[in-house]
């Protein structure tokens, strides 16, 4: 019991320097936990927004970095479409725009003769009237935000469009979206009959060798195409590829310092106990015992610095989602198994950051570790 207790009363003889320690691990998990929950958010509600418009290959401007750009032919739909084992193809335009309350808004537009809307669910009012040129659907996050309702007017881009109706969507960011007939959005966005990408559904969605044969003729068809399967879209796609590596590339920087700080720490609480250790090898401790109660001190920190990061990490994903710009843009995915990898990761510093003071104390005889003071 003893042996236990030794690393807390070591620890709190020096208050400052453990609570600093701890605080930085901290923070380094905090940041890990949001920017990896962020980038994975991102890219589950990629993939929910596929799902919900039965989407089950998605194509791109090749080598672009920007899901949203329209540099395609609209055109290119009708040759997609002749493609064996394609059963449909709906050509989509986004673009992300800033409101006059501030918030941020995701523009949709459909094709007129798409099924998109017969199938779309309006939780109030109508779709629009397709002949019209000023009528939109808004999400009803978007909607919740703006405080619109059906009847009144969303200034977008210099121009005033009637609301007609609300609709709830499955994926967070087409709930906070702005839906509107193709033709409407290319002329509110001057970009007559481009595009950013085609939504293809296939015959046999369900035969995986069909699908990747599909995919095949398409690639070969047209090479200034990339073909993304709904369920990948979101990891492989190079947006969500440099979210990605940028968040674990933070999140290492953070976690690298963090374990400098450890490693200090320990090293400065070995060189301070030289003599305590010193009759603690006298008495007959094992060098193991040594090496087994620094490591400790250094999983003591790291489980602190764990419990409190994970606690930071989950407010400041709270603080994001409430902000106006980004709620309901991005909805975090921070599950068990994130978590656990991130205490597992916090508690390595601890006993990686020790192997070193834990070996520097068993070197010196117990004679020397006296004569030290």
């Amino acid at each position: 019991m003893k042996f236990i207790a030794m690393p807390a009363r070591n620890l709190r003889s020096h208050r400052v320097r453990s609570v600093l320690t701890s605080l930085g691990i901290a923070i380094a998990l905090a940041g890990m936990l949001a920017l990896v929950g962020l980038s994975r958010g991102l890219e589950r509600s990629w993939v929910t927004s596929l799902e919900g418009k039965g989407t089950h290959i998605v194509a791109l401007q090749k080598g672009s970095i920007e899901l949203l750009t329209a540099t395609l032919d609209e055109r290119l739909a009708v040759r997609i479409r002749q493609v064996p084992g394609v059963a449909a193809v709906m050509a989509g335009l986004g673009d992300l725009v800033g409101l006059e309350s501030g918030e941020m808004a995701y523009l949709e537009g459909w094709p007129i003769d798409s099924d998109f809307w017969t199938t779309l669910k309006v939780r109030e009012g109508r779709t629009p009237n397709l002949a019209s040129q000023q009528e939109v659907v808004l999400g009803e996050t978007l909607a919740r935000l703006t405080g619109k309702r059906v009847g009144d007017f969303i200034h977008l881009s210099g121009s005033d469009y009637r609301v007609v109706g609300i609709s709830k969507q499955a994926s967070v960011l087409d709930d906070r979206s702005v839906m509107m007939p193709m033709p409407v959005m290319q002329q509110l966005l001057g970009l007559e009959g481009k595009v950013s990408g085609f939504h293809i559904r296939l015959r046999h969605p369900e035969a995986a060798d069909e699908v990747a044969r599909v995919k095949a003729r398409l690639a070969a068809a047209f090479p200034e195409l990339v073909f993304y399967e709904t369920g990948e879209f979101g990891k492989n796609t190079e947006v969500t590829q440099m979210l990605r590596a940028i968040a674990w590339a933070s999140s290492t920087i953070a976690l690298g310092m963090a374990f400098v700080a450890v490693l200090n720490t320990l090293l400065m609480s070995v060189m301070e106990r030289t003599r305590e250790i010193g009759l603690l090898c006298a008495i007959g401790w094992h060098p193991s015992r040594v090496m087994a109660m620094v490591i400790l001190d250094g999983l003591v920190l790291s489980a602190v610095g764990a419990a409190v990061g994970t606690v930071l990490g989950l407010l400041c994903l709270r603080g994001i989602m409430a902000h106006p710009t980004f709620g309901g843009l991005l909805q975090p995915e921070v599950t068990p198994r994130l978590l656990a990898e991130g205490a597992a990761m916090a508690l390595s510093l601890g006993l990686l950051g020790g192997l070193y003071p834990a070996w520097r104390a068993t070197r010196l005889s117990p004679m020397a570790l006296l004569r030290s003071e």
